[in-house]
């Protein structure tokens, strides 16, 4: 059960959701629209986020400059196959009309989400200062003078719960969040854990059933992840190296949270895995091969093949087609079960990881 209906959202909740891609932002909004919550940012944190916008997007800059130089020096030959067109000819990155684009995103889930702004100047300074020099949370050491934006923020919700006599979900990976020990601000890790419990505040026979089902259906879900993250692996990895034959030796599922109930009998669940698999993987041998700086090329290098096991975390997110009905249970439910996405690891990872793993032998 909800403790109270205000939700206070920091910078890293945006950053970690990849800003607005992630569907978990619109559907909190379109709770805070609904009035089922209330949402809270502060000017602070809404400064925080346009900046990390502006940081990532020169990052992105950075590397699709870097890609089409390697492409340019490297791919030359790739120029003759018609296919391969679209790397080559990828759009400049529009630092400012892209910043625009994506403040106005954020304007709109300002707006949508009937977010309100609770002023920075409630903050207690002189707090502030005390926890600096006490070493007190949201302060640690080695980088104090980072962590002072926070402490503002976190004095003036404070401060604001006092005022309004009220508590405030808290949402926020953030450690130095995470440490701050208040009465009224009430901390909770990350966004699809929150939708978990305002989902749960509501319909509380259907979403007990709903989890039910969901828990009857483990081994199809496990299933379809497994079928999922096989694919998309085999699908999307293969520029430095190509990947096949993937075999799924061991899956393991966390709780899942419930993030959205469509009302149209569809149930959408997201929740973390830890998987451990083999495949087959190719990729190009440099040990041998010689370097000609006039050509920037490598001549001699050995298309090489091997199997390698690998163990890593993921996320997915599950949707469970079922029509409710009092009083029927989880195992006389028929109930359409389907991965809308799961993440994979990056190719640099599994590269990272061929090495060690070929280091050992």
């Amino acid at each position: 059960m909800l403790k109270t209906r205000n939700i206070f959202i920091d910078t890293q909740v945006f950053v970690a959701n990849n800003f607005f891609q992630n569907k978990n932002l619109h559907r909190l909004a379109e709770f805070g629209n609904m009035r089922t919550v209330n949402l809270y940012i502060t000017e602070i944190t809404k400064n925080e986020i346009e900046s990390n916008i502006k940081e990532n997007l020169t990052t992105a800059q950075e590397e699709i400059n870097r890609f089409k130089q390697q492409i340019a020096n490297k791919g030359k030959i790739i120029k003759n196959i018609e296919a391969f067109k679209a790397y080559l000819d990828l759009p400049k990155l529009d630092i400012n009309l892209s910043y625009n684009q994506l403040s106005h995103d954020l304007e709109s889930f300002i707006e949508n989400g009937k977010v309100v702004t609770i002023p920075y100047e409630l903050a207690n300074i002189q707090d502030v200062v005390n926890k600096y020099f006490n070493q007190e949370p949201p302060f640690s050491q080695g980088k104090k003078k980072y962590e002072f934006p926070d402490a503002i923020v976190l004095s003036a919700i404070e401060n604001w719960c006092k005022q309004q006599c009220t508590e405030i979900y808290v949402i926020s990976d953030d450690k130095d969040f995470q440490d701050y020990i208040s009465p009224k601000i009430i901390p909770i890790a990350n966004l699809k854990l929150m939708l978990e419990k305002i989902n749960r505040q509501y319909n509380t026979d259907e979403i007990v059933w709903i989890h039910a089902v969901y828990k009857y259906n483990h081994s199809r879900i496990e299933q379809v992840i497994k079928e999922a993250f096989s694919e998309k692996l085999v699908d999307e990895i293969g520029f430095d190296i190509e990947i096949s034959n993937v075999n799924i030796e061991e899956i393991f599922l966390h709780e899942p949270s419930l993030v959205e109930d469509t009302k149209s009998a569809e149930y959408i669940f997201q929740l973390d895995y830890d998987i451990i698999f083999t495949a087959e993987i190719s990729y190009d041998d440099y040990t041998h091969a010689s370097y000609d700086s006039e050509d920037d090329k490598y001549y001699f290098a050995r298309r090489t093949n091997t199997t390698i096991k690998l163990s890593t975390s993921q996320t997915a997110e599950i949707s469970v087609e079922a029509y409710f009905e009092d009083g029927e249970t989880a195992s006389n439910t028929q109930a359409e079960i389907s991965c809308l996405y799961t993440s994979i690891p990056r190719e640099d990872k599994i590269t990272d990881e061929l090495e060690g793993y070929l280091f050992q032998f």
